[in-house]
């Protein structure tokens, strides 16, 4: 699913929640600091950039990245790569997962599919089987770093 399919204003909000801009690029123009390349979304301290076509998975993980980084000191370093370990890569999907839901028309069901037509690589071969299986060190280093509930 993509950004127009559900239009800019949710995910704007829902980013903004968060400290976070969403800033809309135009059809075919380049998205500044795209790590996979178009159409992902793409990330320069706390902006995050989308086009229409770009996915709304992407558009959450790369919002994740600096949600995960919270320092902000950190975060205003931050252009195209975003990741510095794979324990901020894991909490940064488990994270995407979670605010999936405050995405009215997307949710988690939509984004976990999402995740696995794209190709996210987890060990239990699912985002879904990670997500419920595998993933108590993603959650519990969201939950050290105040971005989730104690109890989820």
């Amino acid at each position: 699913m993509r950004l127009a399919d559900i239009g800019f204003e949710a995910p704007a909000a829902l980013l903004a929640q968060h400290g976070l801009e969403l800033v809309y690029v135009d059809t075919g123009a380049p998205i500044p600091g795209s790590f996979w390349g178009e159409p992902e979304a793409g990330v320069i301290a706390s902006r995050v950039y989308a086009r229409g076509d770009t996915p709304l998975h992407s558009l959450l993980h790369e919002a994740c990245h600096l949600l995960v980084v919270v320092d902000p000191a950190r975060r205003a370093t931050i252009h195209t790569d975003a990741s510095d370990s794979n324990e901020e890569e894991d909490a940064t999907c488990y994270l995407q997962i979670v605010l999936a839901d405050g995405l009215p028309g997307f949710g988690r069901e939509r984004a976990l599919a999402d995740m696995d037509a794209w190709g996210y690589s987890f060990r239990l071969g699912s985002a879904r089987a990670w997500f419920e299986q595998d993933a108590e060190d993603a959650r519990a280093f969201l939950q050290t770093h105040g971005l989730l509930p104690k109890r989820l």
